[in-house]
């Protein structure tokens, strides 16, 4: 009976792993670091493109950090040209949208400006939208607590000839103690229009921080031009990665279809 106890239990935990696997990336070696282009061919690595396809109501942060994730499984040390792209419409014409994220301070200035200008009305995807959305915030407050600290009490006996007996009490104390839980609320959110058809939320940089806080990213402005039609007709994020085996160490998830991608350097969809 202990036996088939034991038997059953360990199938338990080993369909648990499988499960768990499946969805969590495990990390091969050092955190992957977004630099510019120049410094990462500087590294002395060959460059490979690297693309993973999203869908619909996606949120942008936890995509990034998971496209991180199976960078990492791959081995790539070094990514650059990381860029959030979106196929979008606008009166029928096919259009690409993308922004890109950059390491802080890599952004020319004059760039943002002429984004700027662009989203001013030059591409209908590129009109910004304001609508309320769900959020969860982390909520502080102070509340009483009430806790009993023990003491030791000797009970004398009748006769005062012998010790009492010692038993243990205690006196109730009210000490101030603060609490944080999440909280759901709603958020005023501004986003592209791109974005805003495919409910998809941009990254928030200070909430990847928490996770990796060594990711120092910016997000620029959005652009859009006419799609080549050579190129993915997918909502993705692509990027060069440098170092790793190569495009097809980070195939954990069973077959996948490569992209395609530029002929100087080997492609991978993740």
């Amino acid at each position: 009976m202990r036996r088939s106890a034991l038997t059953l239990l360990l199938l338990l935990c080993a369909a648990c792993a499988r499960t768990s696997s499946s969805s969590v990336v495990p990390r091969r070696g050092p955190p992957v670091t977004v630099v510019p282009p120049e410094l990462a061919l500087e590294s002395g690595y060959s460059p490979w493109a690297i693309s993973m396809p999203f869908g619909l109501a996606q949120d942008g942060s936890a995509l990034v950090l998971r496209f991180l994730e199976r960078a990492e499984a791959s081995g790539a040390r070094y990514l650059s040209n990381v860029q959030v792209v979106f196929v979008a419409d606008d009166a029928g014409t096919s259009m690409e949208c993308r922004t890109n994220l950059m390491p802080e301070g890599a952004i020319p200035p004059w760039k943002p400006l002429i984004r700027t200008a662009m989203a001013a009305g030059e591409y209908a995807p590129l009109k910004l939208v304001s609508r309320p959305v769900p959020d969860v915030v982390v909520s502080c407050q102070e509340t009483w607590a009430v806790t009993m600290v023990p003491q030791a009490i000797r009970v004398s006996n009748a006769g005062g000839a012998h010790p009492g007996e010692l038993t243990v009490g205690g006196n109730m104390v009210r000490r101030p103690e603060v609490r944080c839980g999440p909280v759901a609320t709603m958020r005023l959110l501004t986003r592209y229009a791109f974005e805003d058809a495919v409910s998809y939320v941009p990254p928030r940089i200070e909430r990847m921080g928490k996770h990796r806080p060594e990711l120092k990213l910016q997000e620029t402005e959005a652009e859009c031009y006419p799609r080549d039609p050579a190129s993915p007709g997918v909502n993705r994020i692509e990027a060069m990665a440098y170092g790793g085996a190569g495009p097809r160490a980070a195939f954990l998830d069973g077959p996948m279809t490569p992209m395609e991608a530029p002929r100087s350097a080997p492609q991978m969809d993740l």
